[in-house]
């Protein structure tokens, strides 16, 4: 029985087929290698350079002959510790910075090469803080509070190295500033007359009777907790009413262990909580928020003081004539010192703190005077309208 062959034709037909696959990927493969081998055409420092071999960075500094020099090991305070033991090179590629001198390279690519940078030791580093301070500036009688305080950073580093300790501020403080100014109020003729530590009942409804008498605007610093008795409530109400400016001048004018004259003496909490109650007392009679402008007891307002309360208030307000009424003086003494007033002029009096039927009696004879003269008597508020410097 004869055993029928198998057709040679399929092998014949599989074997024609590797062979083509063989020559398309020798001719694939033969392609690549020439493409490889041909150079990157790069711009280097400013200038065209062919790349060869593997086509590297390093490929490139080969081929243009630029020769970078390392930078130096430095010490946390910046003293040179090894000489050529920092960055080898400083390097970018198409504007990204690279560190290894086998990175790859192509045609068109722009490359900068120049000296490596210092680097500096390893350290250990602790953070403190840098207290914000009270910066000043002027020598006006208006004490304008700008900007917050806040705490900068430094870092004390030691090197593992070398051992050198050294200090890097990394935040810089950002300190309140006391702007001392005054008003520019050019020809015109106005004066802020201002009373301190009322209301005091029936003697500050006789400033009042006069000031409108006269057509006279004042600012009152009145003490809190005056407020609350002897029907403070009222007169503040009064002079609201009336056009004048009401602040405060502290809740207790500076009781207790501010020795009833300066904050100074007593604790941040008390300090602001003098010029909170103080404010909230105004409040509760007018209903309206509170004016932010403030005047220390005894005009003290040292760079302490203006770190615990400046954030509270707007500006803290000083005097250029200080009618001396608290040393009761005499009506005409008074008088006086309020008619050497000129343009612009901050005047410091009392409707309150004991007997000022002398300081009412100076206002009789000075407003008419001073009116006569063409002057006008205004607010602070209406005082800061004009240009502070």
């Amino acid at each position: 029985m004869r055993i029928a062959q198998k057709p040679e034709r399929p092998r014949r037909r599989l074997a024609s087929v590797l062979a083509g696959v063989g020559l398309v990927a020798a001719v694939i493969i033969g392609v690549v290698l020439f493409v490889q081998s041909l150079p990157a055409n790069i711009t280097l420092n400013g200038a065209s350079v062919e790349v060869h071999g593997g086509k590297t960075l390093g490929d490139a500094l080969s081929a243009s002959g630029v020769k970078p020099q390392p930078g130096d090991l430095l010490a946390v305070d910046g003293s040179v510790l090894e000489a050529g033991k920092g960055e080898p090179f400083h390097a970018t590629v198409n504007g990204e910075k690279v560190t290894e001198l086998d990175t790859k390279l192509g045609s068109g690519d722009v490359v900068e090469i120049g000296d490596g940078g210092p680097i500096e030791e390893p350290s250990d580093s602790v953070e403190t803080a840098i207290p914000w301070t009270v910066a000043q500036e002027g020598n006006g009688v208006i004490h304008l509070v700008e900007g917050e305080g806040k705490d900068g950073v430094k870092a004390t580093k030691t090197g593992k190295t070398s051992g050198i300790t050294a200090e890097q501020v990394k935040q810089e403080p950002s300190n309140i500033v006391r702007r001392n100014v005054s008003p520019d109020v050019g020809d015109d003729k106005v004066i802020a007359l201002t009373f301190d530590d009322g209301p005091w009942g029936d003697q500050t409804g006789q400033v009042l009777d006069v000031l409108a008498e006269h057509g006279a605007k004042a600012t009152f610093f009145t003490v809190g907790n005056r407020i609350e008795q002897d029907n403070g409530d009222a007169f503040v109400k009064r002079a609201v009413s009336e056009g004048h400016q009401v602040c405060t001048h502290s809740y207790d004018h500076a009781a207790g262990s501010g020795q009833g004259v300066n904050l100074g003496f007593m604790s941040p909490e008390e300090q602001k909580a003098e010029v909170e109650k103080g404010r909230a007392a105004i409040e509760a009679v007018t209903g309206a928020e509170a004016s932010r402008i403030f005047r220390t007891p005894g005009g003290n307002f040292g760079d302490d003081v203006v770190k615990n309360i400046g954030p509270l208030i707007k500006a803290e307000i000083g005097w250029n004539i200080d009618s001396s009424d608290w040393r009761r003086p005499g009506a005409d003494a008074i008088a006086k010192q309020i008619e050497d007033a000129w343009p612009g002029a901050i005047v410091l009096m009392h409707d309150g703190g004991g007997d000022r039927s002398q300081t009412i009696e100076a206002l009789k004879k000075a407003l008419p005077r001073l009116k006569d003269q063409g002057y006008r008597f205004i607010t602070i508020d209406e005082l800061l309208q004009y240009p502070l410097s």
